[in-house]
């Protein structure tokens, strides 16, 4: 971890100033998409990592924050950051205890798709004098997490209703497989529809209560109306948007990508070639998810050099069809594939204005896989 009088020293200083490679939020970008995107949200924590960001995104309007582990909501709960969604499937004594815990100190929504890890979830709370919502999870195309179909979520919903610990809630999905061109969102964006709906008559034919529908995704945020059935969106990347967020024919491009990672070259001595001291430790090694590209990232202002590879340290830079000459010394500014890991990566991200740093922010839930 740095030391934090280390990052202190770099509040004011202007960002082409920072020792590299270092991740830095544009302030601009991040809050200017917020405000054009004025709907509700329960954005999902697990892109940031970081309680100042989730702080904004409360303060924006927000009606609650997202997480995948029980990790991450004690992180937002130590700083009081609440109410909570934790859209993962919980298993095992010790996640239900601490989550009972969590439970106990803000306002907690679960999203559940079987009954042996809810029904002992809620004996755990019980026990601990705490309840949380919950939501039904169903699989809508995804084919990750999420009961089969509309039948299967009003059955076990039936099961939940009831059990002392959970209050059931509603109904949730994450249509992780809708992106692409505008044309294969709404035609995939119709069948999610068709299934919610389904699901919501089943609920209220048997009396349930559903006054939650949880959905959404970065890539179909801005097309909710397509799906009206839902009425709480937890999109995540939209807060950073990341390269495969960009790729396809919507209004965002890669200017309005509020993360980017800044790089030094470090080497021109292949050929063609202009190694940068970030790899996949600050990268990741996630692969581009979009149409007509490759490599580890998108090099700003720079779209005729590629990273086809990258090493731990080493960002190997193409550059054999570039106009520019490339030295040692050079900076770049590179858009990773996909911000969620690439954020996981960092121990610290700057947060700069008009290309000042402004605060250092920890990533105080990296690393929370429990």
């Amino acid at each position: 971890m740095l030391e934090q009088a280390a990052t202190e020293t770099w509040i004011g200083r202007r960002v082409e100033e920072l020792p590299t490679p270092i991740a830095v939020v544009d302030l601009d970008r991040l809050e200017g998409y917020a405000r054009e995107h004025d709907i509700a949200l329960w954005p999902h924590a697990k892109t940031h990592k970081m309680p100042p960001v989730g702080r904004m995104q409360l303060a924006a309007g927000a009606a609650g924050l997202t997480v995948a582990k029980v990790g991450e909501a004690e992180v937002m709960t130590s700083h009081e950051l609440g109410p909570l969604l934790l859209h993962y499937p919980v298993y095992g004594a010790d996640a239900w205890r601490r989550l009972a815990d969590v439970a106990a100190a803000t306002s907690l929504t679960a999203a559940v798709d079987s009954y042996a890890a809810a029904e002992p979830m809620a004996a755990a709370l019980a026990d601990a004098g705490a309840r949380a919502e919950v939501l039904v999870e169903m699989d809508v195309g995804l084919h990750r997490t999420g009961v089969e179909s509309p039948a299967a979520a009003c059955a076990l919903a039936q099961r939940l209703d009831g059990l002392n610990g959970l209050e059931l809630a509603g109904v949730s999905c994450f249509p992780g497989h809708v992106r692409g061109p505008s044309a294969d969102i709404e035609r995939k964006l119709a069948d999610v529809e068709e299934m919610l709906a389904e699901a919501v008559e089943l609920f209220d034919r048997a009396g349930l209560r559903r006054e939650r529908v949880s959905g959404g995704c970065t890539p179909a945020m801005t097309m909710t109306h397509l799906t009206p059935s839902v009425n709480e969106l937890r999109a995540g990347t939209y807060v950073f948007l990341d390269r495969t967020e960009v790729a396809f024919d919507g209004p965002l491009t890669l200017d309005d990508c509020a993360l980017r990672i800044h790089a030094t070259v470090v080497s021109t001595a292949v050929p063609g070639n202009a190694v940068v001291d970030a790899g996949s430790k600050m990268l990741s090694d996630a692969a581009f998810g979009g149409p007509g590209g490759e490599g580890r990232g998108a090099v700003i202002d720079h779209p005729d050099v590629t990273i086809p590879v990258t090493n731990e340290e080493h960002g190997i830079c193409d550059v054999s069809r570039s106009t520019t000459s490339w030295h040692v010394g050079d900076r770049v500014e590179i858009v990773p594939n996909h911000v969620c890991t690439c954020v996981n990566l960092q121990d610290v991200v700057c947060a700069a204005r008009e290309g000042v740093v402004e605060q250092v922010w920890t990533v105080e839930a990296r690393g929370k896989v429990r």
